[in-house]
Order: structure tokens, then sequence, then C-alpha cells
């Protein structure tokens, strides 16, 4: 099988980014510059760059005499994220329930129905990911705020680690859907003080719920 070829550093970030928040490369894993001008195609000066990218992004730490690592989120930071995420998603979902209608929505809308409870009975957990941080970056892109998602798109990859980590726990899963519904519905109806202050109760349940088990997770 030939080696992957990316040109673009933005394309080789975010696949090393989405690499480590889905897993496939485990905390204390080592980062080898070579391997990775190889497998990519670029100058061992452009990894580094993109290694610091990382870890500017809290993904990645630099260790003497050692070289780049993969970091292990602690809970304390996969608390903070939450209630960082509990503040400008809230406000993000406000904003996207001021400047949209209800039919912008309807195609989410029949994708949360039946399709939704499927995914739910069935436990899916991927394609129940890929339909929450579909409704995300939805909301995100209708707040049409460049600051506001440069916030949410700033700790992306530590959503990612979050999301995976929260959607296995027991009963996550069923409450989640109800509670993305309810943000979904006072979206379309153009409320933006339910559609904010459901979309905080959502995070702020699922936060909880990393709590509760926390013994489970780390």
């Amino acid at each position: 099988m030939g080696k992957k070829k990316k040109n673009s550093r933005r394309e080789i970030f975010i696949e090393l980014s989405e690499r480590i928040s889905d897993g496939y490369i485990s905390p204390g894993v080592k980062l080898i510059e070579q391997e990775l001008s190889s497998e990519f195609g670029v100058s061992r000066p452009v990894i580094r760059e993109i290694l610091s990218q990382l870890e500017a992004q809290g993904l990645v730490k630099k260790v003497p005499n050692k070289g780049t690592v993969v970091c292990k989120i602690d809970p304390g930071s996969l608390f903070e994220i939450f209630e960082i995420r509990e503040v400008i998603e809230g406000l993000a979902a406000r904003k996207a329930a001021q400047n949209t209608t209800a039919k912008d929505w309807k195609d989410l809308e029949k994708k949360f129905g039946a399709p939704g409870d499927k995914i739910v009975q069935n436990k899916q957990f991927e394609e129940y990911l890929s339909l929450v941080t579909e409704f995300r970056k939805r909301i995100v892109s209708s707040a049409q705020s460049k600051e506001l998602s440069a916030l949410i798109n700033s700790i992306y990859a530590k959503i990612r680690i979050v999301q995976r980590r929260v959607i296995i726990l027991p009963g996550r899963i069923e409450k989640g859907i109800i509670e993305h519904r309810e943000v979904l519905n006072a979206i379309m109806k153009g409320d933006p003080d339910m559609a904010e202050s459901m979309k905080r109760n959502n995070l702020h349940s699922a936060l909880k719920d990393l709590k509760r088990y926390k013994k489970w997770v780390f």
C-alpha cells in the first residue's frame, strides 16, 4: 500500500489532530518528525511547525530528552472544557436562533427523528457522534460570528475527545438525543433564550454524567 501524501499544512494538522482525538495515537506516544515527514511528503521543518500547532492546542508536548509526545488529558482539563463549551456553544445556539428560520433546519429535524431513534436503539455510537457533530457545526456556522467560531474551533480536537468519552456512558446517548432535540426545537421556533438555555442544559447534563462516572472514564 502506498504512503498517504498530503501537501497542505492544514490538512496534515487536521489529520494528526483527529488521529490523536480519536485515539488512534495514544497518550505518551512519541511523534517522530522523520516518519511524519516521509508519510506526508513534506519537509521536517514543516512537520516541526505543525507539531508546534498541535502543542498550542494542548494535544502534544515537548519532553526533554524524548521529543514530542501525545498528551494525556486529565479530568480537570476535560471538566473545564465542558464549562467553556457551555458558555460559548450556548451563545452560538442563541445566535443561530436569531439568524435562521425553521425551514433551515428541516433536514436535521428529520435526521433527529426516526433515524435518530434507530441510532440510539442500536447503540450506534459513531453514527450518533456524526449526527451531533453535524448539528454543532451547523449551529456554529449559523451563529455567523467569526470570533465565536474561532473560539469553538480552537478546542475542536479536545471536543472530539470529550464527546467520545461521554456518549458511551450509561444512559447518556438516550438523554443526549432528547436534549439535542430540545435545542433544535428552540432554534426552529426562533427562541434565542430557550435555545441558549437548552444548549447549556445539554452540556451541563453531560458534564454531570462525566463526573458521576469519572472512575470509569479515567
